[in-house]
C-alpha cells in the first residue's frame, strides 16, 4: 500500500481480522480508497492474507472484507490492501471515504 497513491484520512474504527494462523482485533487508524493502517497488539507479517470485519461509526453492521493482504508491518501496526469484498460493502466504504474527503477539504 503506497501512502502516496491515495490520500489518507485519520479515523478510529474497530476491526477484527483472521487468517490461517492468526486471529485478532485492532483499530483502523487511517483509511484510503485502497487500504487501511491498523494498530493491534498482534504482529502480523507482510504477505499474510486475512478476512476482515470493519465497524464504521454509522452504526450499521460491520463491513465484511473477504480477502485483504498485509502489505507492510512495523511493531504494532500493519497496512492492509483489500482485495475482495461485496459490491454493496465496497459502495458503503466508498461513501464513507468520500465523506471523510469532503469533511477534510472544507
Amino acid at each position: 500500500m503506497d501512502s502516496r497513491s491515495a490520500p489518507r484520512y485519520p479515523i478510529q474504527c474497530p476491526i477484527a481480522f483472521s487468517g490461517d494462523l492468526i486471529a485478532g482485533q485492532g483499530t483502523v487508524t487511517d483509511v484510503s480508497k485502497g487500504g487501511w493502517r491498523v494498530a493491534s497488539d498482534l504482529t502480523v507479517q507482510p504477505g499474510t492474507y486475512l478476512t476482515l470485519q470493519l465497524c464504521l461509526p454509522d452504526k450499521l453492521p460491520p463491513i465484511q472484507v473477504a480477502l485483504a493482504a498485509v502489505c507492510w508491518s512495523r511493531r504494532r501496526e500493519f497496512g492492509l490492501e483489500y482485495l475482495r469484498m461485496g459490491a454493496e460493502e465496497q459502495e458503503r466504504l466508498r461513501r464513507f471515504v468520500s465523506t471523510l474527503e469532503s469533511t477534510q477539504n472544507r
